[in-house]
């Protein structure tokens, strides 16, 4: 990782974030100092809706002996209230 001083962060910010755009990533200094890191964001959404959620989910097995072990663990459950 790429140490820069703040002074050179406030003067070429453009390129700066064009080649964190491109993938490096840079140590910010101030005397001589780290004190933050300038680095791209990930590429994930932030937000999904529950379709694209459960769609996600999709063929993933639970764990099939969840059930029991949560009727022996917490057996006063209101499950069986119709």
């Amino acid at each position: 990782m790429a140490e820069i001083t703040s002074r050179e962060l406030r003067n070429d910010l453009p390129k700066l974030l064009k080649r964190v755009a491109e993938g490096e990533h840079f140590v910010i200094t101030i005397d001589g100092q780290p004190r933050a890191t300038l680095q791209a964001l990930d590429k994930r959404p932030r937000w999904v809706s529950g379709a694209e959620f459960a769609g996600l989910l999709d063929g993933y097995q639970s764990d099939s002996g969840l059930r029991e072990d949560l009727r022996v663990l917490a057996p006063d459950s209101t499950d069986d209230i119709p």
